[in-house]
């Protein structure tokens, strides 16, 4: 026995010791599924409350004095996001910071698309407190990545879509997006620049992945079905457009466990529905799809799938004490919960019936 205990703590790298400290504090501030639960239940202003008797007080009494609901709860549940990124940031060592800084520009990216689509829809943004608001005080984008808001303000402050890509250079997105640009200006179309940049955040985060204690494996193939989610995302919404199957094949990113052979087979189902089904047991796209019958939005779908692949992983990377793996169970945990609040908050504004709450949110 105390050979295993020796091998196990020979694993275990010192340089986490302190930052696992501060995230094993920081986990206690998450909100319990009872609490959750109960919030399902209450208005916007009530929901607010409830929150300022927790972690979110310190959220919602910065920005009461700018905002009112349902604004001032969205930015709230955002900001408690930003700060638990934060935390995480400074965790990893040296050599498994990469990992984390390639996972947290996901949100730089979402930025960046929100900043160009607001240029081709020629729509205006500002930049306050530490997020991307829109010209309704609507957040639209959130600073819980690597870049800065001093950065983002540099962004907003160009004039055009070439000012723009120029700048962002700077930042290492702005090579990818010229490689469009002759593409843009002919057609008028940013889908290309917007998918080129999700080309470009899963190869930089795939070539960040790599074993540095050997128990990268769970994250690793975690990372794996996220991409087989984004390319199930664009089959099912190539099918639902009836699209031909060669027409959508460059959109599909290498980095999954699903191969193109794959991906051609289940793109040959009669239906969105059929697909669907095909793919429910690994995925848990089966119980969506009556959803998806209903509505005919696909969203449910990308939710669902998300959740499905956060439940089987995250009692595995959380139990890896002093690893990477427990550093990305923090953030994933937080994200979870902005999203569950998110979605709950967001029910509320339009009015959709309690018991529906928890299938748009995806359970707790």
């Amino acid at each position: 026995m105390s050979c295993l205990r020796e091998s196990v703590l020979s694993k275990m790298d010192s340089t986490y010791s302190g930052s696992y400290g501060r995230i094993k504090a920081a986990r206690i501030e998450f909100l319990s599924e009872g609490f959750i639960a109960n919030l399902r239940e209450m208005d916007i202003e009530a929901i607010t409350r409830a929150l300022s008797a927790t972690a979110y007080k310190e959220d919602i009494d910065a920005l009461y004095s700018i905002y009112s609901n349902p604004e001032l709860l969205d930015m709230a549940i955002n900001r408690r996001l930003v700060r638990r990124n934060r935390i995480a940031l400074f965790a990893p060592p040296p050599n498994a910071s990469d990992m984390l800084n390639a996972y947290l520009s996901k949100w730089d990216i979402r930025n960046i698309k929100s900043i160009i689509t607001s240029i081709y829809l020629g729509y205006s943004l500002r930049q306050s407190e530490a997020f991307l608001v829109s010209f309704r005080d609507v957040p639209v984008g959130a600073f819980a990545g690597n870049m800065t808001a001093d950065d983002f303000n540099i962004l907003l402050g160009q004039s055009g879509m070439d000012a723009l890509v120029e700048t962002l250079s700077r930042y290492g997105y702005g090579q990818v997006l010229m490689q469009e640009m002759e593409k843009y200006r002919k057609e008028g179309d940013v889908a290309p620049m917007l998918h080129a940049l999700d080309r470009f955040y899963y190869k930089r985060l795939f070539a960040s992945l790599r074993f540095y204690l050997g128990n990268e494996g769970p994250l690793i193939r975690y990372f794996g079905e996220e991409v087989d989610a984004y390319n199930i995302m664009v089959l099912l919404t190539a099918k639902q457009m009836k699209v031909q199957f060669e027409i959508i094949r460059e959109s599909l990113l290498p980095y999954g466990t699903l191969s193109m052979e794959n991906f051609q087979a289940l793109y040959g189902s009669e239906s969105v529905e059929e697909m669907a089904g095909k793919l429910g047991d690994r995925f848990g796209t089966g119980d969506v799809a009556a959803r998806y019958r209903e509505s005919g939005d696909l969203n449910s779908f990308e939710s669902g799938m998300r959740h499905h692949i956060y439940d089987r992983y995250e009692g595995i990377l959380s139990s890896q004490s002093l690893s990477i793996g427990s550093v990305f169970a923090f953030v994933f945990r937080a994200e979870r919960e902005r999203d569950i609040l998110h979605s709950i908050a967001t029910s509320k504004v339009y009015g959709i019936e309690p018991q529906k709450i928890a299938l748009l949110a995806g359970g707790v």
